[in-house]
Formats: C-alpha cells, sequence, structure tokens
C-alpha cells in the first residue's frame, strides 16, 4: 500500500466515524437502544470515542486497500464495492456475535448489516472517487 492510498483510507474512516455517529448515534439511537440486552456495565460511560475513531479509522485504511486492489477508480464502483464489503462483514460479526451472546435478536442482526452496508456504501464512495483522482480518472 503506497502512502497515498493509506491517506485516502484515514479519509475513508473519518467519513465511517461521522456517519456512524449519524446513524447510530442520532437517527437509530433509541431503536439499538430498545432491542439490545441491557446490563449493568455493559456500555461505557463515558464511551472511549478514541477507540471508535481509531477502529473506524482501520477500517477505512482497509477498504481503501481492498479498493485500490480492486482497481475501483469511481465513486459508483467505490459506493457498491464498499456496501457489499461492509454488508458481508457486518452479517457475518452479527451471525457470531448472536451465535455467542444473548446480546442481539436475529432481526437487529439484519438491521445493523444494513447500517453497516450504508457505512462502506458512504465511505466507499469517497474512497472510489478519491482513488480514481489519484490516478488521473474522475467521474
Amino acid at each position: 500500500m503506497n502512502s497515498k492510498t493509506f491517506l485516502i483510507g484515514i479519509a475513508g474512516g473519518i467519513i465511517v466515524f461521522l456517519m456512524g455517529f449519524l446513524i447510530y448515534g442520532i437517527l437509530l439511537m433509541d431503536y439499538f437502544g430498545a432491542n439490545m440486552s441491557s446490563y449493568p456495565g455493559l456500555l461505557k460511560e463515558p464511551m472511549e470515542i478514541w477507540a471508535i475513531g481509531t477502529g473506524n479509522i482501520i477500517w477505512g485504511i482497509l477498504l481503501a486497500y481492498v479498493l485500490n486492489s480492486m482497481k475501483v477508480e469511481s465513486g459508483i464502483q467505490g459506493a457498491i464495492q464498499g456496501a457489499s464489503l461492509f454488508f458481508l462483514f457486518g452479517l457475518g460479526a452479527n451471525f457470531v456475535f448472536f451465535g455467542q451472546y444473548n446480546l442481539i435478536p436475529l432481526s437487529l442482526a439484519f438491521v445493523d448489516s444494513l447500517c453497516m452496508a450504508l457505512l462502506g456504501g458512504v465511505s466507499g464512495a469517497a474512497i472510489g472517487w478519491l482513488l480514481g483522482r489519484k490516478s488521473g480518472k474522475t467521474s
């Protein structure tokens, strides 16, 4: 991975963080709260925002690496591939969580996977567009 792809990944990770805040922290916060198991000490108060941000930036770097390896050079290609990758990753992780923990119902696993697809689609669009600019192609 070259430094430009790495920096594009950081930008993508920032988008994942902001979209995650919008989706999970504002729009669907009550829905997720009402459908998840809860017990004292489960959620950190306050949350470790630095850790969430670091994880999101790592996702952005990984997505930029994969999209660059796939030769994605447009926002549309990036959105499609990013949404597909994040949906499948989210669905796989949610099935593992569902199988191991009494934390979420199966229906929430699907809703969360759709949210992940949205995160991946938006960040993938930005990453794909930036990768296209890097290569001299703009679309």
